[in-house]
């Protein structure tokens, strides 16, 4: 190891240089690496002898400045917190006095997980001088080159992480319209999840396919499963040990994943799929994190505390210091869409303030019912068999379902309830699956309170059991002849109409 390349954090540097959406003055100890490098930083730095000789040139931090100038002036659209033109001229005219070496002391600073140097106290003036007064962060890197026993520090602008910067807006403000957060909301079976997967998503994410995670709301989900907690896992080296370790949620693996792709200088777009977000309390499973939803310009416009687990697993994950994650917000490359039924049993209600924070899409009864509109089949045995378009027979029970039971438009039937994928398999899947599915949740749910008169043809419709078994025989005049004469008289025809469309996704 003849050198050390340290990048610049906005925690290291003096108040006026800091990022607007740090606090703090800054620290004075700089972060070089983790303590699994402890020894050969010890060896690097000749164990911090008393015949070490640390010094910036002048000339070097001459040069820094008058490349760095126009980031000064122009603040990167006021980034820093307090920097102007007389800024610059003073901290220039005070190195431009300083002699052609700028010598200071050093010593070591540990914690549990990382190693830093920081300034002797008699020299603690001249070391912030040369940096914590200078040195820009995030975009500064500081050179440590040792010769024997003088270690020569020099200030040089990151120009990667510059150029990643000012590509950044332009491949991330290309979706400045596309709603960061996003519900879609409809009866059940409108294809909602369809909507997201093969329209909007590919849309968003194009060749980036994966860059996106589904997860499923239920009412036992909590905000330890969303964000993250610690967890008992099996030790790496040993599984037959049980340790304890920060174990992140879906939100913040797919905040980290965001975030990297903007310090590796290609921002991507990075999606959260919360299926059923009703199904869950939002409140509880949603925290802190609630505030990072109000977003400004696509970024979140009020950040959160993290903890300290937190932060150490961001450091540990992004790089730097934990202290650099004190506090996050949600970057503008993060999208989080999320389906909702409100037909469902046990949902649980959504308050306007966190309802305010979302866009919604509805997704009518009837989109998509051309995707199913060939889908023929054959029900009832002897005389009481009919041929049945399914869509058909769908909307005539969505309509007796509007007139009749004065249902909510939520409580209809979708033309993905029944999904194409089952409805290609043929006659006796599409019979196992109306039963299973539209039989089940017309009696026990959409046309409780009407089943009798809905099945007007069964003998028994306050029994789910005589209904099943009844429209083994009967078909679709177990319905009231409001539905069942609309098919006609008894004919003889044969399995359902194939046709070659396929999905895998029904909501």
């Amino acid at each position: 190891m003849n050198n050390i390349e340290i990048k610049v954090p906005s925690s290291f540097v003096k108040r006026q240089l800091k990022l607007k959406q740090d606090r703090g003055a800054g620290e004075a100890k700089l972060f070089i690496g983790m303590m699994t490098s402890e020894s050969d930083y010890d060896n690097f730095f000749n164990n911090f002898s008393s015949t070490n000789k640390y010094y910036f040139e002048k000339s070097n931090l001459i040069d820094y400045l008058k490349l760095m100038k126009m980031e000064y002036l122009a603040q990167k659209c006021n980034e820093y917190k307090d920097i102007d033109e007389n800024y610059f001229d003073t901290i220039f005219e005070n190195i431009d006095n300083c002699p052609d070496s700028i010598s200071f002391t050093l010593e070591v600073f540990k914690d549990n997980l990382r190693y830093y140097i920081r300034p002797n106290t008699q020299t603690k003036n001249d070391f912030e001088k040369c940096t914590r007064e200078i040195a820009l962060p995030k975009i500064t890197k500081i050179y440590i080159t040792k010769n024997n026993d003088d270690f020569i520090f020099r200030l040089e602008p990151d120009w990667d992480e510059i150029l990643k910067r000012d590509s950044q807006a332009t491949q991330i403000v290309d979706l400045p319209n596309v709603p960061r957060q996003l519900i879609y909301f409809g009866a059940p079976g409108t294809g909602k999840s369809k909507a997201i997967e093969d329209v909007d998503m590919p849309n968003l994410l194009g060749s980036l396919a994966d860059n996106y995670e589904r997860v499923t709301f239920h009412p036992d989900y909590s905000y330890a499963h969303f964000v993250g907690t610690y967890k008992p896992v099996p030790k790496e080296s040993d599984d037959s040990v049980i340790t304890y370790k920060y174990v992140p949620g879906p939100f913040l693996r797919t905040f980290v994943k965001a975030v990297q792709s903007i310090n590796n200088g290609n921002p991507e777009p990075y999606l959260l799929i919360i299926e059923e977000i009703n199904r869950s309390n939002v409140a509880a499973v949603f925290g802190d994190v609630f505030q990072l939803l109000d977003r400004k310009d696509n970024v979140s416009e009020y950040p959160i505390q993290t903890s300290e687990d937190m932060r150490k697993y961001l450091a540990e994950e992004l790089g730097g210091n934990s202290s650099d994650y004190d506090k996050i917000k949600i970057p503008d490359n993060m999208f989080i869409w999320a389906t909702m039924n409100s037909a469902d049993q046990g949902v649980f209600p959504m308050d306007t303030a966190f309802k305010r924070r979302w866009d919604f899409k509805y997704i009518s009864v009837n989109d998509g019912q051309d995707i199913i509109a060939d889908y023929t089949f054959t029900l009832g045995q002897g005389s009481n068999e009919r041929v049945v378009n399914w869509n058909q027979l769908r909307v005539e029970l969505n309509n007796f379902l509007i007139e009749e039971c004065r249902v909510n438009e939520d409580k209809l039937l979708g033309p993905f309830f029944i999904k194409p994928s089952t409805l290609c398999k043929g006659n006796e899947e599409f019979k196992e699956a109306f039963k299973n599915k539209i039989l089940m949740y017309l009696f026990d749910d959409a046309a409780k309170s009407k089943k009798q008169d809905l099945f007007r043809g069964c003998s028994n419709p306050k029994l789910f059991s005589a209904v099943l078994e009844e429209f083994d025989n009967k078909g679709v005049l177990i319905f009231d002849n409001s539905i069942s004469d609309l098919f006609g008289g008894p004919i003889h025809a044969t399995s359902s109409i194939e046709n070659s469309r396929t999905t895998t996704s029904e909501e």
